[in-house]
């Protein structure tokens, strides 16, 4: 493995051991602040033998980030605090006890000192019930670069030409070293380079963030680290994901693990692009309909053939209005439904009729004052769409069925809609620990879901995709996060050191913190849908419902239940399980 690069971060920057202390160098230092509601915050810090004290105001960066510029190497600094006070900056001749006792007496907020070091780029939380101050500090250095301990793509456009659009391609060269990391195969290298286009990709993500997202269509298909061949793919920058870069990573695996029919792979990979390092990317597989991808019939641009406009179809419920490329359709709630055709990309007029009255006409079956009625059903597949729900619902996406909601339907008149593939978690635990759906009080009109859910067969459904994924699936998913963290620790560094207003300097903490808000959604959506010993076929009840619904299954083979069926876990579903429902009935256990 080739030697991690230097990215000049100092390894601490303050202690608060009576016995020792270190210096505090000049210099200008970023602070990730997870609590930033106040107007302002300053930095106040001293010792207990100098009767010099110091107050610096910081400098909101945005997207949570304070900035502060420390003047001159300071010495013997033992204690310190972030204060919103009204002290002016300056030295002043007074002991560092003595300043904390004035910011107390006049009540204003707050941290408590620590009795810990505090390493650059480790997390600190002090324990005070006001704390100004709970991430990660990070010095930056002279220059960035990779950490060698991911695989590394190198970019090159053609003479060097920036990329400013996310429209049109431009010719570019590539090739990637995986660094010598074990099962990771080297492509091209800088002498004999492969061929790509590359553009930007994204909405928000394109327009609001220095550190960009791309989209790349590589010269033939190509089996890039270890993923399935495509030309096809994404660099997802990830900027705006503080939780570790753990969302659509946890999301994809989740999705994975609940059994949709196909999920993007990913994979983590360093960037530089003309010679400049850019930071650490999420090589992702593009959702196309493609035979490893979405597997459904390529529907012809322009098709008119009524047997053949059925399907394939892929359409993304998209956040954006835009006037071409989209059919706008109106929800029976009278919000705006903007549905973007992914394949065919062209429309005929009767492709554009054809799809207008399937989305009108599964509307209007949704939209229905009997929730008994389940007419719905016969357009969307309802085990799909209540795993990918489910899915959306444990990351608490609340931007999902919003934008970047994705469903395919295969040819044929009796085809259903497929919700999925999952892709966009960018929202996921933006509300923190929320015990609520993400339909109640959303920040964001929510296709369908919410009204579907009024649907008894809808819940129902649900619990039995819960019941099985929590008994078979969830385990495991805390190590899979740790594996990821511990794989990408290094490259967020150097990540967070060229991008220091946003990224995950403080990596574990982000974990630790994202582990907080998953365990936390399960727990409660576990109580919501756990489904009761005996409850069969998951309708919320055990009656005798239940006892047909085991001898469906012993006479047919129907494993619709099979999961909730095995009443006194003996391991095998028997007419002994019949029995075990009648002793619940009757009382006896």
């Amino acid at each position: 493995m080739k030697k991690i690069s230097q990215i000049c971060i100092l390894l601490f920057i303050i202690v608060t051991f009576r016995a020792s202390a270190i210096d505090i160098p000049k210099g200008k230092f970023y602070f990730n602040n997870s609590l930033p509601q106040f107007s302002h915050v300053k930095f106040v810090f001293g010792s207990y033998s100098n009767s010099e004290s110091y107050v610096i105001t910081m400098t909101r960066e945005g997207n949570n980030y304070w900035s502060i510029n420390i003047p001159n190497t300071v010495s013997e600094i033992y204690q310190y605090c972030f204060a919103e006070t009204t002290i002016p900056d300056g030295i002043l001749n007074e002991t560092f006890p003595n300043l904390m006792n004035t910011i107390s007496s006049r009540n204003e907020k707050h941290t408590t000192t620590c009795d810990l070091a505090i390493p650059v780029g480790w997390v600190f939380t002090p324990d005070s019930g006001n704390n100004l101050a709970s991430g990660a500090w990070l010095q930056l250095g002279d220059s960035s670069s990779y950490s060698g301990t991911l695989p590394v793509m190198f970019i090159n456009t053609d003479y060097s030409i920036p990329i400013t659009s996310k429209d049109e391609y431009i010719y570019a060269d590539y090739y990637i070293d995986n660094m010598g990391i074990e099962g990771i195969n080297s492509i091209g290298s800088a002498d004999a380079p492969q061929l790509m286009q590359i553009r930007g990709r994204g909405n928000y993500t394109w327009t609001h963030f220095d550190k960009k997202p791309y989209r790349i269509k590589l010269d033939k298909k190509t089996a890039l680290l270890g993923m399935n061949p495509n030309k096809h793919w994404a660099l997802m920058a990830n900027a705006d994901d503080y939780l570790g870069f753990l969302r659509n990573t946890v999301g994809f695996e989740v999705s994975r693990r609940i059994g949709l029919a196909w999920t993007p792979s990913q994979q983590p990979v360093e960037v530089v692009l003309n010679g400049e390092y850019i930071g650490l990317y999420m090589l992702t597989e593009t959702i196309r309909v493609e035979p490893n991808r979405v597997n459904v019939t390529k529907q012809a641009d322009y098709e008119t053939d009524s047997t053949l406009i059925t399907g394939g179809w892929l359409v993304e419920i998209d956040n954006y209005y835009e006037d071409e490329g989209q059919i706008h359709t109106i929800e029976g709630n009278w919000q705006f439904i903007n549905s973007t055709y992914k394949s065919p990309e062209n429309l005929s007029d009767e492709q554009r009729i054809y799809l207008t009255d399937l989305i009108n006409t599964t509307d209007s079956t949704i939209y229905v004052a009997d929730k008994a009625d389940n007419s719905w059903e016969k357009y969307i597949d309802v085990d799909t769409l209540a795993c990918f729900y489910i899915v959306q619902e444990l990351l608490d996406n609340t931007e999902s069925f919003h934008g970047s909601c994705f469903w395919h339907k295969e040819k044929g008149a009796s085809t259903k809609m497929l919700f999925g593939p999952v892709w966009d978690f960018g929202n996921a635990f933006g509300r923190g620990n929320s015990n609520k759906f993400i339909y109640d009080s959303p920040i964001y009109s929510l296709t369908w879901i919410a009204e579907i859910a009024k649907f008894p067969h809808f819940q129902q459904v649900v619990r039995k995709h819960w019941q099985r994924f929590s008994m078979q699936h969830y385990d495991g998913i805390d190590d899979f996060i740790d594996s990821f963290i511990d794989q990408i620790s290094q490259a967020a560094q150097c990540d967070a050191v060229k991008w220091p207003l946003y990224g995950n300097a403080g990596i574990f903490y982000d974990r630790d913190l994202f582990k907080n808000y998953l365990h936390n959604k399960y727990n409660w959506l576990d109580e919501q849908w756990r489904i009761p010993t005996g409850d069969v076929n998951a309708d919320g009840y055990v009656t005798s419902a239940d006892v047909t619904a085991i001898y469906d299954y012993l006479l047919t083979g129907n494993d619709s239940f099979l999961s909730t069926s095995d009443i006194n876990g003996d391991g095998h579903v028997t007419s002994a399980d019949v029995t075990a429902i009648y002793d619940i009935l009757l009382g006896n256990r």
